[in-house]
């Protein structure tokens, strides 16, 4: 047996503050031969894998045995019938893995989500995304997964690179193993020109997409008016030339937006008082937005935020391309609604809401919270996969990210909570998996119609469930037996 420190017993407290937990065991394993062990020491009781604890979900909380990979950093970059494919580990960072597969060949990932602090197990596990393209998982063709021997039981690497296997493992909540290390193809490094634009209604927003793939968009609340982020990628980095824009409109994303602007919102939730958000939002906000004035710079830079200098929660549903301008009105008329703002009231949403008994619930609601931040939109192609956000979609969708940067959270659970159970039993939404869910099995299982194959595939490699807990069971539908196991 090899020497693993057990450094179980301190505590482990995620990103946004609102997860903590205390494993009796953690392990930080070197090597996959110490992965092995550390799964064959513990048969039968509960694994989970922590990545960077950039979620809000309840994905990775365990009592019993936490595993830390982030000695797994490698990154591998090899040329392959004119591709370019990186094999990447499961404890690199996503910041440093985009560094790096530059730096060998001048390529980048086909896609990223909005911040690049997450482990790559992370962004795999649950489906890390962007805009205008599908998940990163989607593109994922092979990974090496520690898990149990179907035959033996005891502890083994499998590598799944094709088949249903290979769709489970794609974005699996780390029910299925302990991912290792992920292979991808590249793309050559390209460039992203973005422009932002204020639009007036959702159906202008739309008009530009087709022009504007990789597009992102927000909702101005008490505004109700549109800033678009309107982005297309364009030739090679080694080709294509950046703006000599690119370093000042740097400066104002990193000083502007990621810090002035939250400034302003800390201060304005800190004061607490709603008319002055409103008036913030109705009146400064727009002229905070470098309008109208085009920035070419690489895709990294240009498709990435730094959200994570500020501690805050988000709840992000998906919502299908189709029922997406119906979304918009009922989250503009819930906002307006729990503030207190709405006016004359919507009469599309309200009927809406009777039909499924939610109304009353709405209308006791007023006042009780106002929100605070700009409300993303984000486009999410289809996912090969079984059981990511858009695995099996047949059409694109939306997601909707709600921020909350004040603390305590109660009033803010009780809105997301509101809009994602309307958006779920309307429009057949569902949350993202490793960011807040207020949502059950109950409200998942018609969305994804092959969650019982994953099931499967997941008890083959793993007849103890001891990669399952409590999140995982409730959100997933195992059997009771595997529930109370994982709790």
């Amino acid at each position: 047996m090899t020497d693993l420190r057990d450094e179980g017993g301190t505590p482990i407290v995620n990103f946004g503050g609102n997860v903590s937990f205390t494993p009796r065991h953690r392990y930080a394993p070197r090597s996959e031969a110490e992965v092995l062990e550390v799964l064959d020491r513990h048969a039968g009781g509960a694994i989970r894998v922590m990545a960077s604890m950039h979620s809000w979900s309840d994905d990775v909380v365990c009592d019993d045995v936490i595993v830390d990979l982030w000695h797994f950093d490698r990154v591998a970059v090899e040329t392959r019938d004119g591709e370019i494919w990186a094999t990447v580990g499961a404890g690199c960072v996503l910041g440093d893995a985009l560094a790096r597969i530059r730096a060998a060949a001048g390529a980048t990932l086909p896609t990223i989500g909005a911040v690049k602090v997450q482990r790559m197990a992370g962004v795999i596990s649950t489906a890390t995304h962007g805009s205008g393209h599908s998940s990163l998982s989607h593109h994922v063709s092979a990974l090496r997964v520690a898990a149990y021997d179907p035959d033996t039981g005891r502890a083994k690497v499998f590598e799944f690179s094709g088949g249903e296997e290979l769709r489970a493992a794609r974005c699996a909540l780390g029910a299925l193993g302990v991912i290792l290390e992920v292979r991808l193809r590249c793309v050559p490094e390209y460039l992203v020109a973005e422009t932002l634009v204020r639009r007036a209604t959702l159906d202008e927003v739309l008009a530009d997409e087709a022009s504007f793939p990789l597009q992102q968009f927000v909702l101005v609340p008490y505004l109700w008016a549109f800033v678009v982020f309107q982005r297309r990628a364009l030739g090679s980095a080694a080709t294509a030339r950046p703006s000599w824009w690119r370093v000042v409109h740097r400066l104002y994303a990193l000083l502007g937006v990621d810090v002035v602007l939250h400034l302003l919102v800390k201060l304005l939730v800190g004061i607490g008082r709603a008319g002055w958000i409103r008036r913030f939002y109705r009146s400064v906000f727009i002229h905070l937005a470098w309008r109208d004035r085009t920035v070419i710079d690489r895709s990294d830079r240009i498709l990435t935020l730094h959200h994570e200098l500020w501690k805050h929660l988000e709840l992000e549903m998906f919502v299908p391309a189709s029922r997406l301008a119906d979304a918009v009105a009922l989250v503009r008329h819930v906002t307006a609604s729990f503030d207190g703002s709405a006016g004359a009231p919507d009469p599309g949403v309200e009927a809406a809401l009777a039909r499924i008994g939610m109304l009353d619930e709405l209308r006791r609601c007023a006042g009780s919270y106002t929100h605070h931040y700009p409300i993303f939109f984000r486009r999410v192609l289809p996912d090969d996969a079984l059981i990511s956000m858009t695995a099996g979609a047949t059409e694109p969708h939306y997601t909707i990210s709600l921020f909350c940067y004040r603390e305590p959270r109660t009033a803010f659970y009780q809105f997301a909570g509101f809009v994602a159970r309307a958006l779920n039993r309307l429009y057949g939404a569902c949350p993202h998996w490793g960011k807040y869910f207020p949502l059950d099995f109950v409200d998942l299982d018609a969305r994804y119609p092959r969650l019982e194959e994953f099931r499967a595939i997941c008890r083959r490699y793993d007849a103890r469930g001891t990669f399952r807990n409590a999140y995982v069971a409730r959100v997933l539908g195992f059997s009771r037996d595997d529930a109370t196991r994982a709790a």
